[in-house]
């Protein structure tokens, strides 16, 4: 998402991992939450954060990573950002490690 509309994500509500879907690569999470009783739907690419990095002498040959969410279960809760004035844009604040892949 571009920042210029994060920064009109001012709002926050939790939402419910409802869909997770591993495309071989990566893992894309679907989130539900609801705005004035009405439903949305966010969706991501999982991110991570580098826990610890293998090299051998100086070249990099992997890492150990971890999911930037705490939970990537179906029906985990998580928090969303969200445009008060437009509640589709939004984003999950928490998701915010590094793209793999």
């Amino acid at each position: 998402m571009f920042g210029f509309i994060k920064r009109k994500c001012t709002a926050e509500t939790l939402g419910t991992i409802v869909k997770k879907r591993w495309n071989g690569n990566l893992w894309f999470i679907t989130v539900e939450y609801f705005v004035e009783g009405q439903s949305y739907i966010v969706k991501e690419q999982l991110t991570y954060h580098v826990e610890k990095k293998y090299k051998v002498g100086k070249v990099p040959v992997g890492m150990h990573s971890t999911s930037a969410l705490k939970s990537i279960d179906i029906n985990a809760s998580v928090r969303v950002k969200y445009n008060p004035n437009k509640p589709k844009q939004s984003y999950l604040p928490d998701n915010n490690g590094l793209h793999l892949g």
